[in-house]
C-alpha cells in the first residue's frame, strides 16, 4: 500500500541523529503497540470460562453438534446465519465442550483485529491515527463483550477489516492481490453474516462512481473483476439469505418511515460505539468521528471518503430498506473499521504528543482499560454476566434433583441449553432425560423451572402458585427461580357413571397427580400444555388408568390433540383391559401438523380398569430454533367419552 505522507520525526534519517532518534520511535511504537495488544489480550482472556452462555451464545454449540446436512439445512430453511461460524465451531467441538474453549476463536479474533486495526490504520492515515485506533477497539465495550462470547462478530469484524484493507490498496493503484484479497474477504465474510451484503454493497457503488468520474480502464477492470467476485460471494449466500427472510421476515409492526428507520439505526449505532449506556461516551466517539473525517477530508480527500462511504453507505442502506425484523448493535460491527479508524484520526489531533511518544496511546489505553476489570466485574466477567442462568441452573438442579424427579422447565430452549451444561456435571443429565413415575409412588416430586415466565400457564408468580399449590422450596440462581413441588397421588381416576366424559390435562398439577405412571416425558407449559419426550430416540410412556363400575358393554372414545411436526416422530397410543394384553390402536409417523385424532373401542365384556399407554417417540434433531426439536412432538390433551354400546349404536 502506499504509505501516508507523515513525519514521524524531525531529523533527517540520513543523518547519525536521525537515525537514532528514529530506532528509538521504533523501538518505543514497537513497545506500545506490545502493550496495546496486551491489554486487550488480557481483557478478552481473563475468566473466558467463567460465565455462563447466553441463549444465542448456547445455540451455536448446539446446532454445531448437528451433523454437516443438518447444520447446512437449517441455515437455508430458518436460521439467521449462514452456516459457517457453525462449522468452525464443530471442529472445536471436536477438541472441547469447555465454554473457555468455545470462546477462544472469537476471543483470538478479538485481540488479532487489534494489531490489525493498527496496521490498516497507518497505512490509511498515519502511525499515530493507527495507535489510537487499537486502543479505541481495545477499550470498545461491544467489541470487548463480543470477543468473550459463542458468536461470530469478531471474525466479522476482522473480515470486514481486510476487506477495507483491500479495497483502499485497490484504489490506490494496487495489482491484482488487492483484488483477490478483496474478493477472498468477502466471500468469508458472505458465508459468515448476511451484513457482508451491505459492505459488498458499499464497495461496488464506490468503484462505480470511480469508474465513471474517472473513466480510466483501470477502473472500469476493477469494477469488472469486483462484480465477479461479488457475484461469487453473493450467490453463495442468498440461498440461505432467502431462507432466513422466509422463516424470520416480520411485517406484523408495519413498515417503519425513514425518520423512524433513521432514529432506530442511529440508536443501534450510537450502541456499537459505546454499548455500555454512557451517552457522554457515544457522543464523544461520534464527535471524534467527524473531527477526523474533517481532519483527513483536508489532506487525503479520497481516502476520507473511501472511509465515510464504510461508514456510511451501509447504514443508509439498511434505513432505505426499512428492515427491522432482527437489528441489533452487534450487527453493525461492519461498520466499527473505518469508525474507529477515523475516530482516532481525530483522537490523534488532540493528543499530538503521541507522534514522538508512542508510549501515551499505551498509557492512555491502559487508564481506559483498569475500569473493566475493576468497577465492571459483575458485567463483563462474573458467572451471570452475560445474562445466562444455564451453567448456575445446571449445577442446581444437579444437587436438588434426585433419581425418577420430574423437572418441568418454562420453554424448552431453557431446557435445552440447562441440559447442555448438565452433561459435564456427572449424571446430572441422565436424571433430567429420564425421569420416572411409578404406580406405587404415593407423592410426585416435581421441580419447576421457570425462566423468563412461566410459560403460558401464568402471567406472574401469584397465579402460577394459585395453580400449582404451595412449594416445598423455592430455589433462585441469577434471577430465575426453581419451585419443588410435592403432589398426593391419585394414580386411578374414576370414570363415574355412564355416559361418562374424562377430559384428561396436561399441565403440571394435573399431569404428575393424575397419571398412572411416567417415563421419559415432561410436561411442557406452553401452547396450552402437553406431553414431550425428554431425549431424540429414547422412546417416552405416559400411562393412565381408569376404574370402571359399569358392568355393561360399552363403546369407549378416545379423542386427542396432537402437534407433529417433523420427519421421524411417532406417537402411539395403545389400551389393555386389566391385566389383558397391551393393543395398538392409534398411531402417527407423519409430520401432520397440529391436529386432532379420534378412535373407538368396543367392549363387551365386563372390565374393572381401563389403561391407556401413550408413546412418544422425538427422531432425529431436525433444524428448530431452541437447540433441539424435542417440541415438535407433543400430546396436548385427550378426552375419553364412554357410553353404552346399544346407546351409543342407536343414538
Amino acid at each position: 500500500m502506499t504509505q501516508p505522507t507523515c513525519s514521524d520525526v524531525a531529523d533527517s534519517p540520513g543523518s547519525p541523529l536521525g537515525r537514532d532518534v528514529a530506532a528509538a520511535s521504533a523501538t518505543s511504537l514497537r513497545l506500545a503497540l506490545t502493550c496495546i495488544v496486551g491489554i486487550a489480550a488480557c481483557l478478552r482472556l481473563y475468566d473466558l470460562g467463567v460465565p455462563s452462555m447466553w441463549w444465542d451464545e448456547a445455540l451455536v454449540p448446539m446446532t454445531a453438534r448437528l451433523p454437516f446436512d443438518t447444520i447446512v439445512e437449517r441455515s437455508l430453511t430458518l436460521d439467521i446465519h449462514p452456516p459457517l461460524f457453525y462449522l468452525v465451531i464443530k471442529g472445536v467441538l471436536a477438541v472441547s465442550r469447555a465454554d473457555w474453549a468455545l470462546r477462544l476463536i472469537p476471543a483470538l479474533a478479538g485481540i488479532a483485529g487489534v494489531a490489525l486495526l493498527y496496521k490498516v490504520g497507518k497505512d490509511c492515515i498515519s502511525r499515530s491515527a493507527g495507535l489510537f485506533a487499537a486502543v479505541l477497539l481495545t477499550v470498545n465495550p461491544l467489541h470487548l463483550l463480543l470477543s468473550r462470547q459463542v458468536r461470530p462478530y469478531t471474525l466479522v469484524f476482522d473480515l470486514a477489516l481486510l476487506s477495507l484493507w483491500a479495497f483502499v490498496a485497490l484504489t490506490r493503484g494496487a495489482g491484482w492481490w488487492a483484488m483477490l484479497g478483496l474478493c477472498l474477504a468477502n466471500l468469508a465474510l458472505s458465508l459468515l453474516h448476511f451484513t457482508a451484503l451491505l459492505v459488498i454493497g458499499a464497495e461496488g457503488a464506490m468503484l462505480l462512481v470511480l469508474a465513471c468520474l474517472r473513466r480510466r480502464g483501470r477502473d472500469v477492470g476493477n469494477l469488472a473483476l469486483f462484480t465477479l467476485g461479488a457475484a461469487a460471494a453473493v450467490g453463495a449466500t442468498c440461498p440461505f439469505l432467502s431462507g432466513a427472510l422466509g422463516a424470520n421476515l416480520n411485517t406484523s409492526g408495519g413498515v417503519q418511515s425513514l425518520a423512524a428507520m433513521a432514529a432506530i439505526s442511529s440508536a443501534r449505532l450510537g450502541e456499537t460505539f459505546w454499548y455500555l449506556p454512557n451517552m457522554a461516551s457515544r457522543v464523544t466517539v461520534t464527535l471524534l468521528t467527524l473531527v477526523g473525517a474533517a481532519r483527513l477530508y483536508r489532506t487525503d480527500r479520497k481516502t476520507c471518503l473511501v472511509l465515510a462511504g464504510f461508514a456510511l453507505l451501509p447504514i443508509g442502506a439498511v434505513i432505505a430498506t426499512r428492515f427491522t425484523t432482527y437489528f441489533n448493535p452487534w450487527h453493525l460491527t461492519v461498520l466499527l473499521p473505518a469508525s474507529l479508524i477515523l475516530a482516532a484520526n481525530g483522537l490523534a489531533l488532540f493528543l499530538p504528543l503521541v507522534t514522538r511518544q508512542p508510549l501515551v496511546a499505551a498509557v492512555l489505553c491502559l487508564a481506559l482499560a483498569l475500569p473493566y476489570p475493576v468497577f465492571l466485574h459483575q458485567r463483563f466477567y462474573a458467572v451471570g454476566s452475560h445474562s445466562g442462568p444455564y451453567k448456575s441452573l445446571a449445577g442446581l438442579l444437579a444437587r436438588i434433583v434426585e433419581p425418577g424427579d420430574c423437572v418441568v422447565f418454562s420453554d424448552q430452549g431453557l431446557a435445552n441449553a440447562v441440559l447442555w451444561y448438565a452433561e459435564g456435571l456427572g449424571n446430572a443429565a441422565e436424571r433430567l432425560r429420564r425421569p420416572s413415575l411409578t404406580p406405587d409412588a404415593a407423592k410426585a416430586s416435581l421441580h419447576f423451572v421457570a425462566g423468563d415466565g412461566y410459560g403460558h400457564m401464568a402471567k406472574d408468580e401469584g397465579e402460577f402458585l394459585r395453580q400449582m399449590g404451595e412449594p416445598s422450596a423455592i430455589a433462585e440462581v441469577i434471577g430465575t427461580r426453581t419451585y419443588s413441588f410435592e403432589f398426593k397421588r391419585q394414580p386411578v381416576q374414576p370414570l363415574g357413571p355412564l355416559p361418562a366424559r374424562r377430559l384428561v390435562r396436561l399441565d403440571p398439577a394435573s399431569l404428575y397427580a393424575e397419571a398412572y405412571a411416567l417415563e421419559n416425558v415432561a410436561s411442557l407449559p406452553l401452547w396450552g400444555g402437553g406431553l414431550t419426550a425428554t431425549a431424540n430416540d429414547l422412546p417416552g410412556r405416559a400411562e393412565f388408568v381408569f376404574a370402571n363400575t359399569e358392568a355393561v358393554p360399552q363403546r369407549i372414545g378416545i379423542f386427542l390433540g396432537f402437534a407433529d411436526t417433523a420427519q421421524g416422530n411417532r406417537l402411539g397410543v395403545s389400551y389393555a383391559f386389566d391385566e389383558g394384553p397391551w393393543q395398538e390402536a392409534f398411531l402417527l409417523d407423519k409430520p401432520l401438523g397440529e391436529g386432532d385424532a379420534c378412535f373407538f373401542i368396543d367392549r363387551r365384556e365386563p372390565y374393572a380398569r381401563l389403561r391407556l399407554r401413550f408413546t412418544l417417540h422425538c427422531g432425529s434433531r431436525t433444524p428448530m430454533y431452541p437447540g433441539g426439536n424435542l417440541e415438535s412432538l407433543r400430546l396436548k390433551d385427550f378426552t375419553l367419552h364412554v357410553d353404552p354400546l346399544d346407546a351409543a349404536a342407536n343414538p
